[in-house]
């Protein structure tokens, strides 16, 4: 990935010029259909093109150094048609009333398909854009910077058991506030009810919309390998029964490694599939390169086993962590069991003694495992002591 990074780089700019040439022409075409001075033309066409190249360059940025989320990074072009697709709605914009502008929707889609920092920019300079063509004030631009930048700090990080549905009501609550804001403060005379018309109109659209983004991305992006996991974290698979076959002992700490790695990946908040993947596999040996290829295992969980199989100090992910530490308690816990099988075992000092190991020999020093997540595993490993007798 270091290697191809900086070529596929290059690519990239053909996208951004041809962005940034849409949004000049664009915004003079708009402009010119809206008969705006020819001082405010060629200041809302400076204003979009360096916009868009100073977004160019910021998201350029982030992903050379891997500060995009999700797989983002592995997907750049839909950043930029995002880009294009919220200028096409800035111009439509300056058609509008301002109190009538989605631009809710145009924050969250950027920032989703970038990360916190790109989809505030880029959506600001949209925004921009937007407000210069239509002459609009300084009260319409932070009106909806500040319910978009609200939305795109909710709607970071989505995981897979992410419910959505209280982040988006506060969202569309944030929108609300702004718009009655907005229309109280610029009327003229007392407010009515037909000034609260287009923002009500507003709000219901950039709730369906916003509604129909989120749901997209969820089957996009955070469930786009919902199937291949059914598939390969199915204890039926092939390559599992193959593996109970050949090595049932192998087979059986596998099994109850994945147990553990389920249970702290959906209280640390972690890739709860891609550790379960990891875990059912990891014992495979030289053939876990040929599964992997065979099976096309998702990226996360092909990163986390190849992490693993390098072993070392080496250990930059916090899933790998948990594999490890998984691995190694039930390994040590089922040994203990079966060298003596009548005597009351201590788990906890047993435990305790792992981890301590870890920290003194600084296993985890380059990984990103929080010491707060260190001492919540083991924890949860110190509570599962009926569960262990499934080990004996």
């Amino acid at each position: 990935m270091e290697e191809k990074r900086p070529k596929l780089t290059w690519k990239l700019f053909p996208v951004e010029i041809l962005i940034i040439l849409i949004g000049g022409a664009g915004t003079w075409l708009v402009g010119s259909i809206r008969q705006m001075p020819q001082d405010r033309l060629l200041s809302a066409c400076v204003t979009t093109v360096l916009g868009l190249a100073v977004t160019g360059f910021h998201f350029r940025r982030e992903y050379l150094r891997e500060r995009l989320d999700y797989d983002n990074g592995s997907h750049v072009f839909r950043f930029w048609i995002c880009m294009g697709a919220g200028l096409a709605v800035a111009f439509a914009c300056s058609f509008l009333p301002a109190a009538g502008w989605p631009f809710l929707v145009v924050y969250v889609l950027l920032a989703l398909f970038g990360n916190l920092s790109t989809g505030i920019l880029g959506a600001s300079m949209l925004l921009a854009a937007a407000v210069s063509l239509s002459g609009g004030s300084e009260g319409h631009f932070v009106m909806y910077l500040i319910s978009g930048t609200f939305a795109v700090t909710l709607f970071q990080h989505l995981e897979k058991d992410f419910r959505f549905g209280i982040p988006l009501f506060l969202s569309i609550l944030c929108l609300t506030v702004c718009e009655t804001a907005g229309v109280v403060l610029t009327a003229n005379a007392r407010p009515s009810l037909e000034l609260f018309v287009i923002p009500a109109v507003n709000v219901i659209l950039s709730s369906i919309l916003l509604f129909g983004c989120l749901k997209i991305f969820s089957t996009a992006v955070l469930y786009q390998h919902r199937e291949k996991y059914l598939d390969i974290n199915d204890t039926e698979a092939p390559e599992l029964v193959e593996l109970k076959e050949r090595d049932r002992e192998a087979y059986i700490l596998t099994v109850h490694t994945a147990y553990f790695c389920e249970r702290i990946a959906a209280q640390l908040g972690m890739d709860r599939d891609a550790l379960k993947c990891a875990a059912y596999y990891h014992r495979l040996g030289e053939r876990l390169e040929e599964v992997m290829s065979e099976e096309e295992f998702p990226p996360a969980a092909r990163g986390i086993l190849q992490e693993y199989q390098a072993g070392g100090a080496g250990v930059t992910r916090r899933e790998t962590a948990v594999l490890i530490c998984a691995d190694r308690v039930v390994s040590t816990v089922r040994e203990l069991l079966q060298k003596e099988p009548d005597r009351k075992a201590d788990f906890d000092g047993v435990i305790g003694g792992l981890f301590e190991e870890f920290w003194q020999k600084g296993t985890f020093s380059a990984c990103s495992l929080s010491i707060a997540e260190f001492c919540s595993m083991r924890r949860i490993f110190m509570r599962e002591k009926l569960y262990y007798d499934f080990l004996r």
